[in-house]
């Protein structure tokens, strides 16, 4: 199996999305690869999403490992088919033992972006997006006909 493991220093970073580093290794050749990540202006936003994530199919990457990954990452990840692990603090990265590794199989484990919680982007492929739309239950909103007879109802004249 192929893994990708964010590195910064060459110690497993923090922050999966803010690497500036990936170390690929494969675990039956046992050979690595260090690939530094290209930061331009759209990987500074929502391309850095679809900049790992062909980073991860170019190289043919069955998992990866992580300490922390925000939703939008991790649900892409899981959308991908990616395996996705995590470590114990302080593991020597160059000395794995994959049976140590934890996996982690649902969203729970992410953290959520407080930046992007009232953020709108408009950046992934000209659709808009934000957690304050994305991650809220379509059954909250209200459809434009209800809108119009609260307005009514209340002398809302907008």
């Amino acid at each position: 199996m192929k893994y990708a493991i964010p590195i910064s220093n060459d110690k497993l970073c923090n922050h999966y999305s803010k690497a500036p580093q990936f170390l690929v290794f494969d675990d039956v050749t046992k050979q690595e690869k260090t690939i530094d990540l290209i930061s331009s202006e759209k990987s500074k936003s929502c391309g850095k999403r679809t900049q790992l994530l062909s980073l991860l199919t170019t190289h043919n990457v069955n998992a990866v490992i992580i300490k922390n990954i925000g939703e939008a990452m991790l649900t892409s990840l899981f959308n991908q088919g990616i395996k996705v692990f995590t470590l114990t603090r302080g593991v020597d990265i160059h000395a794995l033992d994959f049976s140590q590794l934890v996996p982690v199989e649902d969203l729970s484990y992410a953290k959520p972006s407080v930046n992007k919680r009232n953020k709108v982007h408009t950046c992934c492929e000209g659709k808009q997006t934000g957690s304050a739309f994305k991650w809220e239950p379509k059954e909250s909103r209200l459809d434009a006909k209800t809108l119009r007879n609260l307005r009514s109802i209340h002398k809302i004249h907008l």
